[in-house]
């Protein structure tokens, strides 16, 4: 399923918006044939580089999938050269076919991209498979090892999507136009488009986005100074959060969509900062005390969340009304999904895609938390009304774009909305099933609305003699099968 629907994403993106012209195969047989490779520009390499990462993807997910198929060396070789085989038609096809659409023009560099990128995704597979598997099963057995890899691969995640496009200088030429461009600045850049109060409640955001973070440093500087104590473990991690604030930052800078800001990197050194302190003061934060709190938080947290969604929605150009042009707005609305993606460069595209996906993930996290509070236990029901509530808070937003200058409503908000809401419930499943380690207590009957699952272990081994299943069980400190 994921192999079909990889490929089915890769020709949606390519070939929208579906607007094909009446020209002839002849003409286009004879524009496609005689096509050059351009010179690998800076504005260019952007888009080239989207292409690779959009057919990754594609390499991977089939290859994954025939590879169950075959045994052997010649069987995984056979079936690399038929999926790299299968991404060079894919791109060929669609190149040829963009002829015929607005906006769109054929490129042997945008061919170069989407092959390079399918055969990464072959050689990340036959690369990457075992190392995954077996961190996927570490991941669904729960414990604190799950927890940590979990952190990994967020902070991993964390620091390509905040290198998006990953279009890195190359050329001395590169970094002397970056240094003279405002794409950067000592405290905010001046081609930032957010000022005000706007631009300090998306640094907040940046701020709890690095938590985990910073909660995966503390985690690390336990093991590896555990000597360290009082201001020297202080300093230490002021030292580390404004270390990986910079780092990121001076990934922003060697990109050429990037933009770089000392006020961003001070949010993500504080956040990490802040991650820290969490981790330190774990002990304070056993789940017994915290589900007591999980609803009155929600309900605190609930009015200011929606004063930011107001404004991050509607506060970008002052909350300035423009009522008279509603039914031009609603006439020039596309509801093709993705449409106002296409019609802007890559970054802006990714860069609007995550702000969306922060803005509505604390909907799933607010309905998990509800959810989980009386009981302190895994919530059976609850993702699709997560989903449903971040649904209908994005309709209200962009419907409100309707009446403020100089914004436009996108339908596309509502389907991220959805995306992220669900995103948010199954993050907190997986912190929670991380926490919950390794013991499986039978719970109290509880209501039909919930599994019974486990009280929280911490870090606490399992109870000596304990059996799982009737089959294994823990003695003298190793698993007895």
């Amino acid at each position: 399923m994921a192999a079909w629907l990889s490929l089915l994403a890769v020709l949606y993106a390519t070939l929208m918006p579906f607007d094909f012209g009446n020209q002839s195969v002849a003409q286009a047989w004879a524009h496609f044939t005689s096509l050059d490779v351009p010179q690998m520009r800076a504005s260019a390499r952007q888009q080239w580089v989207s292409n690779i990462l959009m057919f990754v993807p594609l390499g991977l997910f089939w290859t994954a999938w025939l590879s169950g198929y075959v045994r052997g060396f010649l069987g995984r070789c056979l079936v690399g050269l038929f999926v790299v085989l299968l991404a060079l038609a894919t791109t060929a096809m669609v190149e040829f076919l963009q002829f015929w659409l607005p906006r769109r023009e054929p490129s042997l560099l945008d061919m170069s991209g989407n092959f390079i990128g399918g055969v990464v995704g072959v050689l990340a597979w036959y690369g990457l498979s075992g190392p995954g598997r077996r961190w996927l099963a570490t991941l669904r057995q729960g414990g604190l090892t799950a927890l940590r890899r979990g952190l990994v691969i967020y902070g991993v995640a964390y620091v390509l999507f905040a290198w998006l496009p990953l279009d890195f200088i190359v050329s001395w030429q590169e970094w002397v136009g970056k240094l003279e461009s405002n794409g950067w600045g000592l405290w905010r850049a001046p081609v930032s488009e957010d000022a005000g109060l706007r631009w300090w409640v998306l640094r907040s955001m940046i701020v709890v986005m690095t938590l985990p973070v910073g909660i995966l440093v503390g985690w690390w500087m336990r093991e590896h100074f555990a000597a360290v104590s009082g201001w020297g473990r202080f300093f230490l991690s002021v030292v580390a959060a404004m270390m990986f604030g910079v780092w990121v930052e001076i990934g922003q800078f060697l990109t050429i969509s990037g933009i770089a800001e000392g006020g961003s990197a001070l949010s993500r050194a504080l956040g990490v900062l802040l991650g820290i302190g969490l981790f330190v003061w774990r002990g304070h934060f056993s789940p017994g005390r915290l589900r007591h709190r999980a609803r009155p938080v929600v309900m605190l947290s609930l009015i200011p969340y929606l004063a930011l969604m107001v404004l991050l929605n509607l506060g970008g150009k002052g909350f300035v009304l423009e009522a008279g042009e509603v039914s031009a707005k609603l006439e020039s609305m596309r509801f093709l999904p993705f449409w106002y993606h296409y019609v802007v460069p890559e970054a802006a595209a990714i860069g609007s895609v995550l702000l969306h996906l922060m803005m509505y993930a604390p909907v799933g996290i607010m309905m998990w938390l509800w959810r989980w509070g009386p009981w302190g236990v895994t919530p059976l029901g609850g993702p699709w009304v997560a989903v449903a509530l971040a649904m209908t808070l994005a309709v209200v937003m962009e419907s409100g774009k309707l009446f403020m200058a100089g914004l436009r409503p996108d339908p596309t908000s509502v389907w991220i909305a959805a995306a992220a809401a669900w995103v948010g419930w199954q993050a907190c499943g997986a912190v929670w099933w991380g926490l919950r380690g390794i013991r499986d207590y039978p719970a109290p009957e509880r209501p039909r609305s919930v599994r019974p699952v486990t009280d929280f272990p911490g870090i606490e081994p399992p109870d000596p003699g304990f059996v799982r299943g009737g089959e294994s069980g823990w003695t003298g400190g190793r698993w007895r099968v």
